[in-house]
């Protein structure tokens, strides 16, 4: 009996991995290892950016789609427990400063209550508009398994890149 449970448990985790692989293979958003967007091949080019709605932290809702032909968008996936996020966050409300004009920052809380979000945003002075994506909504659209992942928008609304870590001022002026 024993024999056999070994092979079967082999062939079903290589089973499952291969499903995995080759469900992810067309899949049109993050891939975290390689700083890249995975696109379907039909499309590898100005591929639309899935669109959302999420509640504005503040109040009010912020819909991606609302920035199409008007400037490019980075998506700030954070939460307020990532030492990373706590890190990069105030840098990149810095060169939203600078560059708001021609670029604008949306963070994304992941799944935090309303009330631990905007006491971590004023700890740290963020002036950047906060969205909450409680369920998850955005995360999903964009295949988000971690926190402190930027997401590269251009002015058409077209998927840009990712870029898994700190985000750099090179990276924000790549979309001007």
């Amino acid at each position: 009996m024993k024999k056999i449970i070994i092979p079967v448990l082999l062939v079903i985790g290589i089973a499952t991995v291969s499903f995995a692989l080759s469900s992810k293979k067309n899949s049109p958003i993050a891939n975290t290892e390689t700083n890249t967007l995975q696109v379907e091949k039909k499309s590898s080019l100005n591929q639309i950016a899935p669109d959302f709605s999420l509640a504005k932290l503040g109040g009010g809702t912020i819909q991606l789609s609302d920035f199409r032909g008007k400037k490019p968008v980075i998506l700030d996936f954070w939460a307020s427990w990532c030492p990373n996020c706590r890190r990069d966050m105030p840098k990149l409300n810095g060169f939203y400063q600078t560059y708001k004009d021609r670029v604008e920052v949306i963070g994304v809380n992941l799944g935090e209550s309303e009330s631990d979000a905007q006491d971590f945003i004023t700890s740290k002075n963020i002036s950047f508009p906060i969205v909450l994506d409680s369920n998850g909504v955005a995360a999903r659209l964009y295949q988000i398994n971690y926190t402190n992942v930027h997401v590269l928008v251009d002015k058409n609304g077209n998927l840009v890149r990712v870029v898994p870590g700190d985000i750099n001022e090179s990276d924000v002026l790549s979309l001007i």
